[in-house]
Order: C-alpha cells, then structure tokens, then sequence
C-alpha cells in the first residue's frame, strides 16, 4: 500500500460519504450516551464532552486549511475527549468507534507512518480502556470488532483516495494527450505549408530554366526570321522549323509543369 503524496488532500480527494458515515456514527454514540445517562448525575459532562467532540469535528475542514499546525492539537485532543467519554461511569461499550472517524482523519492529514502510528495508538486505547471497563473477555471482544471496523473503513478510504487520485492523473495525461495531438496537427499543417512553397519554388525554377529560356529562343529566332525575308529569304523555313519545334517543346514542357501544379 503506497503512502499518499500530499498530508492535506483537496476537496475532490476527500470522500464525503465518509464524513456523513462519520456524523452518524456521532449520532449513535451521543443518543446511546445521552438516553443511558439520562437519569444519571454525569449526564452533564457527558454531554459537555459530546459536544467538544462535535465541536472539534466541525470546525476540523476550516481550521485544517487555514492552521497546518492546528492537525497537531487536534487528535490529542480528540483522543483526550473520547478517552474520558469512555471512562465516565457508567462505563459505556459504544463509545470507541468514535475512533473510527478520527482514523480516517488521520489519513487524510498525516503522512501513511504517521497515519499508522496514529491508528496503532487509537486501536490500543480502545482496547485497553474497554478492558479495563468491561472485563477481559468483553473487553478485548467489543475492542477487536472497533479495530476491524477501523480497519475496514480507513482501507475502503485509501482504495477510494488512490482511485480518485489515479482518476485525476488519468484526466491530466489525456489532457496532455489532447495538446500533444493539436500541436502535432499544427506541426503537420506547418510542415504540408512547407513543402508546398519548396514545391511552388521548384516548378518556378523549373519554368524559368526551361520554359523561360525556350519562349526567349523563340522569340530570337522569330526575329531572325523577319531579318533573313529581306537579306536570304531561302534560309527562312529552316528557321520556321526551328520556330515550330522550339514552340512544340515550351508547349509540351508548359503542360507538364501544370500536371504537377494540378491537386492530386
């Protein structure tokens, strides 16, 4: 089971259907120890303690955020509070899985050591203080079911923080995934605009080297032409040859570079 990264998770990480489960749970002990005591002379610290536990408690997600250093008086003080509800007589067997809730706390602002020191520590005080209570048997029976029951709830807590945390991570990489394809796209686009001008630059080229210097002959040789009707008139098919093959060529070299200008 590996330790969480951060002490202080977000909001998003926290499961709130633990924190309902763990009002409920204060709600079974303070109506057991509140109709137990109900004509017993401690009914009034009992209560006193019920509502420092519940004090605590509520104020645990606003003072945690603002006081790092206040998760370091608050589970000695928990424990302090539900130690003495157990030891207030009559002694009671249900006020240990008060434990519980303040376990799963302890997960979500300790470090893993520190979580299982904390949890080693809560396990061992209700036990005792049950023994001490009720009996060895009773005692070590009711104490061992709160300690699986811990056990169970702060597991489902770190299979469900590691779901949500692998859940985000997940979001995030497809996030990545999602800039990594469109700057590939915009990449792509760059590189297709690129070549395209080193094409257009080509058959540019192409057209300057050939079919500019062919038109250029062209036109010299007509001009020769026009010249030798006056001085040697016998030589002028020859250059109307010429002319015709030289037209034939710039026409043939003219179609080919629109071939390849043409969309495929």
């Amino acid at each position: 089971m590996a330790p969480r990264l951060t002490a202080f998770p977000s909001a998003a990480r926290r499961n709130r259907a633990i924190y309902l489960v763990g009002y409920l749970i204060y709600g079974v002990v303070a109506i057991r120890e509140l109709t137990f005591l109900l004509d017993e002379w401690n009914l009034a610290p009992a209560a006193a303690l019920l509502g420092a536990i519940l004090l605590l408690m509520a104020t645990d997600p606003l003072l945690f955020r603002r006081y790092p250093w206040y998760r370091y008086l608050y589970f000695p003080m928990q424990a302090g509070l539900i130690q003495a509800l157990g030891l207030l007589r009559p002694y009671q067997d249900i006020w240990g899985i008060l434990y519980i809730f303040i376990g799963v706390q302890a997960f979500y602002y300790f470090s893993f050591p520190a979580m299982l020191a904390w949890g080693g520590f809560f396990a061992a005080s209700t036990i005792l203080t049950l023994v001490f209570t009720q009996g060895w048997a009773a005692g070590l029976g009711f104490g061992l079911s709160y300690v699986a029951g811990g056990v169970l709830v702060v597991s489902y807590e770190v299979l469900y923080s590691q779901a949500e945390t692998a859940r985000q991570e997940s979001q995030a990489l497809l996030a990545e995934l999602q800039q990594a394809h469109q700057r590939l796209q915009v990449y792509a686009a760059q590189v297709e605009g690129h070549a395209a001008a080193q094409e257009r630059d080509r058959l540019a080229h192409e057209l300057h080297d050939s079919v500019s210097q062919t038109l250029f002959s062209v036109t010299l040789t007509a001009q020769a032409a026009c010249l030798l009707l006056d001085k040697d008139p016998a030589r002028v098919p020859e250059q109307l040859e010429r002319l015709q093959d030289m037209t034939g060529s710039a026409l043939s070299q003219m179609r080919s570079l629109i071939t390849q200008w043409r969309p495929k």
